[in-house]
Formats: structure tokens, sequence, C-alpha cells
């Protein structure tokens, strides 16, 4: 065994293997960027048709009239499942004076439906099957929560998993009464 491992690695040792890979500029290689989410404080919300979770079209334009609360996620998503009872009890505290909608980003409805009721979700959910919208918006990664005022404005954003306190203090800083 020993004798074999021996003369294996002499073997390799002597022979040289041709390149078969030239770079084009030494040094910068290109490595797969990390998602991120655009800033988009102070754009508008630009109009996008979205699907409430029976089918029914709306656009985001109807949305507005009201501060809103847009939160991007999706079932498998570890932290949206943590977040999802901390929205539910916001809604059921804000809810007469901020509109929350729930868009979800990569599941069916019947999927989204579930997931809603397991979590005690009563605000409302939409599906956007083109991922179009979430795209001119720039959004890679969820949970990702927008304020928008009820001119259409975005006032903030979250990107990552709120918990009650945040989330308290980002509507605070975002709808101040």
């Amino acid at each position: 065994m020993i004798l074999s491992v021996t003369i294996g690695w002499w073997w390799s040792a002597q022979s040289s293997s041709p390149v078969d890979a030239v770079l084009s500029t030494p040094g910068l290689v290109s490595y797969p960027a990390i998602g991120t989410n655009e800033d988009l404080t102070d754009r508008t919300l630009p109009a996008h048709t979205i699907l409430s979770l029976d089918g029914t079209k709306m656009s985001t334009s109807d949305l507005l009239g009201a501060p809103l609360l847009i939160n991007f996620w999706f079932s498998t998503c570890e932290p949206c499942r943590r977040e999802m009872p901390v929205l539910a009890a916001a809604h059921r505290r804000y809810g007469d004076s901020i509109r929350f909608i729930g868009l979800n980003i990569n599941d069916s409805a019947t999927v989204a439906r579930a997931f809603a009721k397991k979590y005690g979700v009563t605000y409302e959910l939409f599906t956007e099957p083109t991922g179009t919208f979430v795209a001119e918006l720039g959004i890679a990664t969820a949970p990702f929560t927008m304020f928008v005022n009820g001119d259409g404005r975005i006032v903030s954003q979250i990107a990552g998993e709120l918990t009650a306190s945040p989330l308290d203090e980002f509507i605070a800083e975002a709808f101040p009464t």
C-alpha cells in the first residue's frame, strides 16, 4: 500500500499538465454578489398589478390613500415565519390607521392562505407570480418591509426580520401622528 502511494505521488510529480485556462484579467476574479435590496426611500411606489389570494387583480396604486405597510415574504423563509405573528399583532393594534399588505413572492395562493391561517394573519395578502414588481423595486432578500405614505412615497424600509419593539418604532417614525 505504501509503495503504491509513493509511486503514485512520484508519477504525478513527474508529469506536468498543460495550462487549460488563461485569466483575461489576472487577479480580478468575479465572484457572485450577495443579494442586497435597493434603497427605495423617497421613491414613489410604482403602479403594478398584483393578485389577491382569490385571484382578483389589483393595481398597487389602488392601495394608496392611507399609510401603507407592505411586507414581502414567502412560506419557507424562516425569518418570515418568525415575524408573521408580530405583523399580525401589529395589524390588530394599528389596522384602523395603517393598511397592512402581505405580498407573497414565491408561493401559490393555496400555500400563502394556509400559512396566513397558521400564523393568525387577517390583513390583506397578495401574490405577484411574475416577479416583475419585486425586480422593479430591486428587492433581493426577504423578509422586506416598506412603509409608504398615503401619497405613494416610500418613507422607510426594513430588510430582515422585524420584532415587536422595533416595528412599533419604525411605524412611529414612518407615520408620525
